[in-house]
């Protein structure tokens, strides 16, 4: 009778066994759970916005931003180190589990980055929504870092996923250390190795931090003197650039600095005299005609070339139209896709509003004297990236058809759900717009006022915009250079 007893009682302690293991670690995941979201909201609401305010300040180079930016990354991860350290001194659990108990928030971080990116159409800039709003939450340490690797690299999205993995490493890496044997020397004297390497990185950072602020700038304009500038959505990754190279300042105060209104209003500011210069397409007759009211005569100078492009969802058979079905389109005499080779649906074409840049160009370039139909006014679209967004997110069957410049749609504001149309059996790229086979190209004008005498910063800067310097801006900027 004794084995069956014994039989029975193993099981019984192995149980015991793993509820001993895993109440300590579910409270230990449960505590870390806590201090994150603690950690979060306080640092949110008093340190992040000064560092934000710091990162945008004038005099900080791109230079000192990055080091700022390390230094920031490092004290994260020494305070989520020091949260490793202690919870391993008070523990009284192994190593491994431990550091597992960051392993439950690193799954929910990584499943609400899944549906955050998921509900963005794939782009980190547009993220929203329920899931997301709980991982800013969550990450809301990494604000600040988040609005400025975007100006740096084109790996914004993987940047939003790794803010989810510098608060776990900070505090396995945390346990490990306070957990590693202790060094002595032949005289029972305790190694302080680890408080060594940290104090020699934090005091390597705050140097490299002063010398980049203490270092002096000579830039080809002051940032005092810089002239007013104004222009078309498009054309502020450019712009942005311009103001970069020409001021020294860094790309996170560009960025912050410059404030492009729509087409239309620029040109009303350039009329108003309330900007010097804007970076705009052809003027609307309408823009025309409030010019010569009030007495202006408008200079406009070429410097580069974009391509106007139509777009609908890559669940959509058609992948090009001819010139005449375009105008077609959207004079209304064809309304079905099966009429282009598509399916048998309505198509549902979206429009830009009046003197927008594009508006403005679809009705003189492309139909060129011919009317288009008024549309509804659920279909005509204020904002250049909500055309995108509407053909991205139409219904289940694909079948709204919308239009854009090519630098914009493809890189500023790319949705992975659409695909560009070929036009007359060309595909929009680059090297179709410098070489003019693509139909529909559109120019990038500086546009000022005439028999106005330039300012000096304002002759700097134009001549600067003819130069090689200017050229390759140009080129960055999205655009292919008129004289390239």
């Amino acid at each position: 009778m004794s084995e069956p007893k014994e039989v029975i009682s193993k099981p019984k302690k192995d149980e015991s066994v793993r509820i001993a293991w895993f109440w300590p670690w579910l409270g230990g995941t449960f505590m870390f759970g806590l201090f994150s979201v603690m950690f979060n909201v306080v640092w949110s609401m008093v340190v992040a916005p000064q560092v934000q305010l710091l990162l945008r300040h004038e005099g900080v180079t791109d230079t000192t931003v990055i080091v700022i930016l390390l230094l920031y990354a490092w004290i994260i991860g020494l305070i989520f180190a020091a949260y490793g350290a202690l919870s391993a001194r008070m523990s009284n659990m192994g190593k491994l589990p431990l550091m597992l108990t960051g392993l439950l928030s690193l799954l929910c971080g990584l499943w609400l980055w899944i549906v955050g990116i998921q509900g963005s159409g794939g782009q980190p800039a547009e993220v929203s929504g329920g899931a997301w709003g709980l991982f800013s939450l969550y990450h809301a340490w990494a604000e600040p870092v988040l609005e400025v690797l975007g100006l740096y690299t084109q790996l914004s999205g993987i940047c939003f996923l790794l803010t989810a993995l510098l608060p776990i490493i900070g505090m396995v890496v945390g346990v490990g250390v306070d957990r590693y044997p202790a060094v002595t020397d032949q005289n029972g004297k305790v190694d302080h190795r680890w408080q060594w390497v940290v104090a020699a990185i934090s005091a390597a950072l705050i140097i490299v931090l002063t010398i980049t602020l203490m270092l002096p700038q000579r830039p080809y304009i002051a940032e005092r003197d810089f002239p007013v500038v104004d222009g078309a959505t498009a054309a502020i990754p450019f712009a942005q650039d311009m103001l970069h190279e020409l001021t020294g300042m860094s790309k996170v105060r560009a960025a912050h600095e410059l404030r492009f209104n729509t087409t239309h209003q620029a040109y009303v500011n350039l009329i108003e005299k309330k900007a010097d210069l804007i970076l705009v397409a052809v003027p609307s007759d309408e823009e025309l005609r409030l010019a010569k009211s009030r007495g202006i005569q408008m200079k406009l100078t070429p410097i580069g070339w974009d391509a106007f492009i139509f777009l609908v969802h890559k669940g959509n058979p058609v992948n090009g139209l001819s010139s005449e079905q375009v105008r077609s389109i959207y004079e209304g005499s064809i309304r079905n896709w099966s009429e282009v080779g598509g399916k048998n649906q309505p198509i549902v074409a979206y429009q830009r509003e009046e003197n927008s840049g594009s508006q403005t160009y679809m009705q003189k370039k492309v139909m060129k004297g011919h009317d288009m139909a008024e549309p509804p006014r659920e279909l005509r679209i204020g904002i250049m990236g909500e055309m995108i967004n509407a053909v991205a997110d139409f219904n289940k069957d694909h079948n709204a058809l919308g239009y854009s410049f090519y630098y914009f749609a493809n890189v500023m504001h790319n949705r992975q759900e659409v695909k560009f149309l070929s036009i007359d059996g060309v595909e929009p790229d680059k090297e179709r717009i410098r070489s003019k086979q693509y139909p529909f190209t559109a120019q990038l004008f500086v546009v000022t006022r005439e028999g106005e005498k330039p300012h000096a910063s304002m002759q700097r800067l134009l001549e600067w915009l003819q130069s090689e310097e200017g050229t390759r801006a140009i080129e960055k900027g999205g655009f292919v250079p008129v004289n390239s």
